[in-house]
């Protein structure tokens, strides 16, 4: 990895978990001679230029700047220490340069909160060295097992807008959706987990319990609200930890509150299939906004807004919280020699899943800073996942592939119960798009091969079909060795409307844009690349 021109003070990372991280590999190291131990893992380099000049970067030209430099070591250790006890590692450490256009988005105001010991450091949002796993295996007896210790869960039948895979947060900060390794951005908890066998049933049930002992940055979905490379349009530059700070001890979801699931998994003649139950955090923040204007110095003033969880909320215009829900889920899937495919659904009811608000009459907040400063509400929602995988022999002939192309399509919808046009839901705050009772998207993925393998273009292609918008991501996979792995990628957007600040009269932010999912990556179209060492 190049590290040659990272100033010392913008490399900083936990050193007790680089510490303990070396530790642990230091400690391997008399094991390698020994059959019971194996390790691989990989070096990567990652970098993304921006293609487009970005509107909210007044003065600045996005176009052709570096936004990405990062170099990836990932380590995974498994020790074999009996023949039914084993231990799993996996260690990861990060670094990136500063790019120029980093350092722009950190003059402007990026990650930089009041909570800060003065100036923000926008590298702290990237720069990382951590114990991504640490468990142990063993069984008790012939049908139970149990996995302790940090760990991931994955639940679910889908690749992109999850429904039943919400055992975690995922950290969108440094890169978003866009990540096909699910493992790399999903956050791990300290976990007991435990299988039993049911053979005459064929199945099995998974439960697990999560006791409360994770770290609080370990707890929710992480969206860039810090103004980094990631934040939405146009916000860049704006840290809202400023005015919203993050309260993990809210009553409604307290990073020390236990959570956990049950699964059953079988098979019914040829479908393999899967009953769930989950105790979460809510996937995506939300603004638990503040019902007075005490902390703008007007404790008289009330702000028209409702606050939950707590008497007084951490910041002047709120805070942001992960509430608890619980989750019911299936899912399916299995061939069909018809249509020589593999289809697959996903079902899950959320109860009481979170939706920010605007008010009949917004309040000060909304109308002069954005909207959603209104508060929260709560409905039931059904999230639905239906998918088509299938190979297509054609392209053997049409386009010279070695093999028949893979081709996936995926169809989500999250339709909203009880739903009344007056609630007027939010799909996010800062942006003043209403929620639509369904809002379904569509995605493809066609997956190509030549020279046995060795070069794999892809095409990933995703629709808004609700509130229009999308994105297409074309790549190419060239594999240089058995060792060596390099990825070529652009990363389009494109939306039916935006956020245009420049066009909101003051007192009047809430009413003037109808900004909805893509709008958020207006502009933030990227040309990326990857180069991966494996060993």
């Amino acid at each position: 990895m190049n590290n040659k021109r990272i100033p010392a003070a913008r490399a900083r990372v936990p050193l007790d978990k680089l510490a303990l991280a070396i530790a642990l590999g230091t400690l391997a190291m008399p094991l390698l001679a020994d059959d019971s131990f194996k390790f691989d893992g990989y070096l990567r380099e990652e970098l993304s230029l921006n293609t487009k000049n970005w509107e909210d970067t007044p003065g600045y030209d996005d176009q052709g700047k570096l936004s990405m430099a990062r170099s990836t070591a990932r380590l995974n250790l498994d020790w074999q220490a009996t023949d039914s006890v084993s231990v799993v590692a996996k260690l990861r450490a990060v670094r990136e340069i500063e790019t120029d256009f980093l350092e722009h988005l950190e003059e402007m105001g990026a990650n930089n909160h009041r909570e800060a010991d003065g100036r923000g450091d926008i590298m702290e949002l990237y720069n990382k060295a951590e114990i991504r796993e640490l468990y142990v295996d063993f069984p008790v007896g012939e049908r139970l097992s149990f996995r302790i210790g940090k760990q991931q869960l994955a639940w679910g039948e889908t690749d992109f807008f999850a429904a039943n895979d919400l055992v975690h947060g995922f950290d969108y900060t440094w890169r978003n959706f866009l990540e096909p390794a699910n493992e790399e951005l999903r956050k791990t908890n300290n976990i007991i987990k435990m299988n039993i066998d049911v053979p005459e049933l064929a199945g099995g049930l998974e439960a697990f319990i999560r006791p409360g002992l994770d770290r609080k940055q370990d707890i929710g979905t992480e969206l860039d609200i810090y103004g980094g490379r990631w934040s939405g349009n146009p916000y860049a530059g704006v840290d809202f930890r400023n005015i919203d700070p993050y309260n993990f001890e809210n009553d409604e979801g307290d990073y020390r509150d236990v959570t956990g699931g049950l699964r059953w998994s079988g098979l019914y003649g040829d479908i393999n299939y899967s009953l769930s139950y989950l105790k979460t955090f809510y996937n995506s923040p939300i603004l638990n906004a503040s019902d007075n204007l005490a902390l703008f110095g007007l404790p008289d003033v009330p702000s028209g807004a409702e606050t939950q969880g707590t008497d007084q909320t951490r910041g002047a215009a709120g805070e942001v919280i992960y509430p608890i829900v619980d989750i019911f889920g299936l899912t399916a899937s299995g061939y069909s020699e018809a249509a020589d495919a593999v289809f697959s659904t996903e079902v899950a009811y959320i109860k009481d899943a979170p939706y920010q608000i605007e008010l009949a009459s917004p309040t000060l907040l909304s109308q002069f800073i954005a909207p959603g400063f209104d508060g929260y509400t709560t409905k039931d929602v059904v999230a639905l996942m239906l998918r088509m995988d299938k190979t297509i022999a054609a392209t053997q002939t049409w386009l010279g592939t070695e093999k028949p192309m893979f081709f996936s399509v995926q169809l989500f919808d999250k339709w909203v119960q009880n739903f009344d046009d007056d609630d007027n839901l939010l799909y996010s705050v800062g942006w003043g798009g209403k929620v639509k009772e369904h809002s379904v998207l569509a995605t493809t993925i066609f997956d190509l091969s030549y020279d046995s393998g060795r070069i794999r273009p892809n095409l990933v292609l995703g629709a808004d079909l609700s509130n229009g918008g999308g994105f297409a991501v074309p790549s190419v996979t060239f594999e240089l060795s058995s060792k060596w792995r390099w990825k070529v990628e652009y990363d389009a957007f494109w939306d039916d409307g935006h956020r245009d600040s420049s066009k909101c009269s003051p007192g009047q932010m809430n009413d003037c844009d109808s900004t909805t999912l893509f709008g958020y990556f207006h502009n933030r179209d990227q040309l990326y690349t990857s180069l991966t060492y494996l060993f």
